[in-house]
């Protein structure tokens, strides 16, 4: 194998899609293992990140980076219609830094909104293309983002405490093992109830529920993008019980992981996903 051949390709796009919310249409609080875009087509809505809350509205959009927790939620009386693609690859990081996307800066407007939106049509449309379709898609993603370089919407609040940096990129490196909150609380050195507070001010939860909603978010991804088994993902998302999993996954999503799996299950290579539609 070359060495070409063995690094990671620059850019990969796993799936697009779009929807029309309904009012107060929500998701999250919900992790992905890779980078995730939304384009507001129309409409307004709230995109949540950590401490930090944005009101969105047309011609703006979000990105999602990997093993980050968000929740948006669609406006009341005018909720919104996106559009979203996901992707990964070697390049992601300097793509996005050159148009000065990052986990801190994750919101932004568009230079020419019909462009925008023009080419986010031609991404959604070329996911039926028979010949050329990958090449397709990454070459409209491109030309999208190239549409809003240079006119980001920067946070006015700060970045989220060490504290909560620390404890949170422990939970994601380590949610498959038996980790408690005292293991959290010793990789962020700090005691255990300081450690709920500022999880409580960060992210309205304790820090055991933080944990679980990350491994129900990791279970249900694993369930629509791979065929492992539901017995190999309780074990890899860090659940010793797998009755208990299905009970609280049920709870969490209202159906079953088999169901979950049969109505969100990735189709056609991946281009006709929609991971937001729960």
């Amino acid at each position: 194998m070359s060495k070409y051949s063995a690094q990671k390709p620059p850019l990969i796009i796993h799936y697009c899609g779009s929807e029309v919310c309904s009012p107060k249409h929500q998701f999250g609080p919900a992790v992905r293992k890779h980078y995730l875009l939304h384009y507001i087509n129309s409409g307004q809505g709230w995109f949540s990140l950590g401490d930090k809350s944005y009101h969105m509205q047309a011609g703006w959009g979000f990105l999602i980076c990997p093993n980050t927790m968000v929740t948006y939620l669609a406006d009341e009386t005018d909720p919104w219609e996106y559009s979203w693609v996901g992707f990964s690859g070697q390049y992601c990081e300097d793509i996005l830094e050159n148009i000065g996307l990052s986990p801190s800066l994750p919101v932004y407007t568009t230079i020419d909104p019909e462009k925008s939106a023009a080419y986010m049509r031609q991404i959604l449309e070329s996911k039926y293309l028979n010949a050329g379709r990958e090449f397709a898609i990454a070459g409209a993603f491109l030309s999208f983002l190239s549409t809003i370089k240079g006119n980001i919407r920067r946070p006015e609040d700060s970045e989220l405490n060490d504290t909560a940096a620390l404890a949170t990129d422990y939970i994601f490196r380590n949610y498959s093992y038996d980790i408690s909150v005292d293991d959290v609380a010793h990789a962020a050195c700090v005691s255990r109830a300081t450690l709920y507070r500022v999880f409580k001010e960060c992210f309205g939860v304790s820090v055991q529920q933080y944990l679980m909603d990350v491994r129900i978010s990791t279970a249900a991804e694993m369930l629509s993008t791979t065929e492992y088994s539901i017995n190999e993902i309780v074990y890899s998302c860090g659940f010793s019980n797998y009755q208990y999993f299905i009970r609280l996954f049920q709870k969490k999503k209202g159906i079953s992981p088999s169901q979950y799996r049969n109505h969100f299950r990735i189709r056609n290579f991946g281009y006709d996903s929609c991971p937001d539609r729960e």
